[in-house]
Parts: C-alpha cells; structure tokens; sequence
C-alpha cells in the first residue's frame, strides 16, 4: 500500500500536463498579432486549463468569457499586448507582471478590479466604450501607467488621489462619460501629466485646477455645465501655464467665457445626456444639445441668421480637420510607444539567446581544454 502512494505522488505532478486547454489563433496577420475568436468556457475545468498561443499581442473579439479572471491573464505567459474587443465579458480582474498594454473595448464591461499587488510593467490601458460607471480604488496598484483612457464610458466621479502612485502618467483621458464630480487632495500632483481631457461630462468645476498637474500642457473641456465663476477663476491659469484648450464654444443657452459655455446656475435637467443600448454589451452616447442661440435669436432678420450659420459651418469644419491631426498625432504617439516596447522585448530576448550561446561556446570550450 506504501508503495501505491509513493507512486500516486510521483506521478501527481505530471498530471496538470495532460488537462491542458490549448487555445490556438483564428488567424495571424503579417505583425504577428494572433486573432482569437468565438472563445468561451464551458467548465471551470476548461477556463482553468488555458493555455493561450506565444504570441506578443493577442486580440480576442466575438468572444463570451463572464469572468477574464486573473488566472486567465497567468495563461497569456508571453504576450505583451492584450485587447479584448467586440465581445461580451462584463468582469475583469487583472493580474499579469508581462503586459505591457491592455485594451478593453466595447465588452459590456461593468466591473474591472486589480489584485492588491504593485504593477510597474503595465503602460497603456484603455478601456472604452462600455457600461462602466466606476473605477476601483486598486487602480493604484497600476504604478506605471503612461496612458490610462477611460473614454466613452458611463463613469460617474472619479477620485484622482487614486493615480497619485502614477509616476509616470502622461495622458489622462476621461471624456464622453457622465462625470459630475472629480475628488482632488490638495496635496495631489500627478507630476508628468501632459494631456487631461475630461470634455463631455457633466462637470461643473474641478478643483485645484491645474495645479495639481504643473506639467500639464493640452486639456479638453467643451460641452460641461462649468460654473461661470469656476470658468473667470481658471482662465489666467491656464494662460499663465502655457495649456493648449483643444475645442471651443462660441454658441451657448447661458453665458460664454474665453471659448466655453458657463451657467450662473448649474442645469438640473441631467435628461439631455441618456444612455441608449444598442445590442448586449455595447453601448453609445446619444448626446442632445443644449439650446442654442439662434433659438433665442429666432426674432432676428434672415440675412443676420444666414450669416451666423455660414461662420459657424466655417468653424466647424476647421475645428473638425484639426481634431483630425490631433487625434492622428495622438494615434501615432501610441503606436510609437508600443514599437519601442516590442523593440525593448526583441532587444531583451536576443541578449539572452546571446548570453545563453555563449555559454554553451564556453562550456564546450573547458571540456575540449580538459
């Protein structure tokens, strides 16, 4: 009977070996990113037992996995670039020392959580265009962020002090939610913030601003219900601090102070912003205007109300082409970033195949000498 056990040990350790659930690509492109889809799980078993494919960046779309938990970003052992697109998976938890870059679009996302443990390898996440109407207070573990894109969500407040470990965050983009608050300490300074966009919300101040950013240099903040003292109080801040303002608004239902539209009062009417559900998983902002001023101009003679909306069709379409090259400009940043970190890793990867041949060159070398 000892004997049986003795063997039973020995052979426990080989078993996990047999139960793997290797997951392969749908198809490769001419970059190597490997395309998985139509993933899900059938059994804890099978979800437990992935083993996705050695690829440096894997995107997984038309896939239903309700849970992308933190063993499954222990599978992903090599991959460096993760997106996670056009598919239903309401819950993240992430985990992974190997990320460089996470990308979570248009999922149905509706809760994202980090493990308690700090992570200074991942430099991009974004996630986007989904259900999400809050950030966990673990986003701090995320130490090294350089771009953090929360776009296009249904977030509500946003606590800052939570990015305070950020060190190294350059771009900060909460545009197109439904953000009526923003928590800042006093003492707050995220050091190497550059780009702030928090344009499309339902803000009515931000305080501290910009100084608990001293780098800050291109912000966006069109279409809020910003306080009109707030708006007086910021602008020789922002012009003695050199920030680029990125969009205007020279046609407001209140009042316009250096380019946005203010209120003496803060607007109740929160029905001109709603949440319209267009298939499972993904959601789009339907956003109505707020009353504009040829409404409140509407007595005014035809050649005066021609000649508005010829100037203004001029503005948009100059402000349009130039949100274009912005947004271009951006677009190519993010992708400079992410050779250099695939450079980084080819440059890492051809050290240590070096440094292992040589090796071999000098152990074979002493058993030739001997």
């Amino acid at each position: 009977m000892g004997s049986l056990l003795y063997i039973s040990l020995l052979v426990l350790p080989y078993l996990p070996t047999a139960f793997t659930n290797p997951i392969e690509c749908s198809r490769v492109q001419r970059n190597s990113s490997c395309f998985i889809e139509g993933l899900s799980f059938q059994t804890p078993s099978e979800e437990y037992s992935a083993v996705f494919p050695a690829s440096a960046h894997i995107i997984i779309e038309s896939s239903e996995i309700l849970h992308f938990s933190a063993h499954l970003f222990d599978a992903l052992a090599e991959t460096a670039f993760l997106t996670l697109k056009g598919s239903l998976i309401p819950s993240v938890t992430f985990r992974s020392d190997e990320l460089h870059s996470l990308r979570v679009d248009n999922t149905g996302l509706r809760e994202f959580t980090v493990t308690p443990h700090e992570n200074r390898n991942l430099n991009t996440l974004i996630i986007s265009g989904n259900p999400l109407s809050s950030m966990p207070p673990s986003i701090r573990h995320l130490t090294g962020l350089s771009i953090l894109d929360l776009s296009n969500n249904q977030l509500e407040h946003v606590n800052l002090n939570w990015f305070q470990t950020m060190d190294n965050l350059l771009v900060l983009d909460l545009s197109a939610n439904r953000i009526a608050r923003i928590d800042i300490n006093p003492a707050l300074r995220l050091a190497r913030l550059k780009n702030f966009w928090v344009n499309h919300n339902q803000l009515h101040r931000i305080e501290f601003f910009p100084y608990f950013a001293p780098a800050l240099r291109r912000v966006r903040l069109v279409e809020n219900y910003w306080s009109c003292e707030w708006v007086a109080h910021v602008r020789q801040s922002i012009w003695s601090s050199v920030i680029q303002v990125y969009g205007a608004e020279y046609v407001c239902a209140d009042k316009v102070d250096g380019g946005l539209c203010c209120y003496e009062d803060r607007p109740v009417n929160e029905a001109n912003r709603e949440t319209e559900q267009v298939s499972a998983g993904e959601f789009r902002w339907r956003t109505e205007q707020l009353p504009r001023a040829e409404r409140l101009l509407a007595r005014d003679d035809d050649a005066e109300r021609s000649q508005n909306s010829h100037l203004r069709q001029s503005y948009n379409v100059l402000e349009q082409k130039y949100r274009k090259l912005v947004e271009e400009k951006e677009l190519l940043e993010k992708r400079f970033v992410n050779t250099v970190r695939e450079l980084e890793l080819t440059v890492k990867r051809l050290t240590a195949e070096l440094t292992e041949a040589q090796d071999v060159i000098r152990s074979q070398n002493l058993k030739v000498n001997l």
